[in-house]
């Protein structure tokens, strides 16, 4: 892999890992597309970890909240608020005997991106119709932690994004689009580091190459703050219409590309 190809996917990954569009699809499509058909798990791991470091940055005062709440010896909204990702996260794990397989797959065969970038198009017209019915100030529950964590087992799948898929959950549960967006990106912290701890367990560091990992690292990290800021603003604005449009028509291209 070339440093070129490496800025072009990190910025890629940046810029879709936080919108509704599926970073890991993207990152599917392209590689294939730049003929490499055998880059390590690893480094499309790295890359996202790149956006777990723009969440903390974007998200900072929330987690030194969260984290100056929970260290109190009384039970408090931030205890509940971490036991709820925490229920969201086992559910997405239970659900990787399922979907681990169909990654595989998926992978292997860029065809089926046609039918995830489409399912995940579906998600977000869905989504974009439980806007208006969210319930003010509604604190996440825990059948709410189950039904996100289902929706985020689901987005394992390339071309099934992660927020989106866990934005429209939120936003079925009626919880308000600024506490989908923030609960969303909560949960990808544990999903990320959880993925890139098993990489490290089977020892996939030597797969790859560190000069353009890095360039792509540091590509990937800009491109997420930018994606943050741009979700935030388009959820603020109740809009996530465009992006089903687009993934609708990337839908349609990949059998003619790949």
């Amino acid at each position: 892999m070339t440093i070129i190809d490496s800025i072009i996917l990190g910025i890629l990954q940046g810029l879709t890992e936080f919108l509704p569009v599926s970073s890991s699809g993207h990152l599917v499509f392209v590689e294939k597309l730049l003929g490499h058909r055998d880059v390590p798990l690893l480094y499309d791991i790295l890359l996202h970890v790149a956006s777990l470091l723009a969440v903390f940055i974007f998200f900072r005062k929330k987690l030194l909240t969260l984290t100056k709440e929970c260290l109190s010896t009384t039970y408090n909204k931030s205890h509940k608020y971490v036991m709820m990702i925490l229920v969201s996260t086992i559910v997405t794990t239970a659900m990787l005997v399922v979907t681990k397989p169909m990654m595989k797959s998926i992978k292997e065969e860029p065809v089926y991106l046609t039918v995830a970038f489409a399912f995940t198009a579906i998600l977000l017209l869905i989504a974009q119709s439980f806007f208006k019915k969210a319930i003010p100030d509604k604190e996440i529950s825990w059948k709410d932690a189950l039904v996100i964590g289902f929706f985020q087992g689901i987005a394992v799948l390339p071309g099934v994004s992660r927020s989106g898929s866990t934005i429209t959950g939120a936003l079925f549960r009626k919880i308000p689009a600024k506490d989908a967006v923030e609960f969303s990106f909560m949960l990808a912290i544990p999903a990320i580091l959880g993925a890139l701890l098993l990489e490290l367990v089977k020892g996939g560091f030597a797969a790859i190459d560190p000069v353009p990992s890095l360039v792509g690292f540091v590509a990937s990290f800009a491109a997420s703050l930018a994606a943050l800021k741009l979700l935030v603003f388009m959820m603020k604005k109740t809009v996530l219409y465009p992006f089903a449009i687009y993934l609708f028509i990337l839908s349609a291209l990949v059998p003619f590309v790949i």
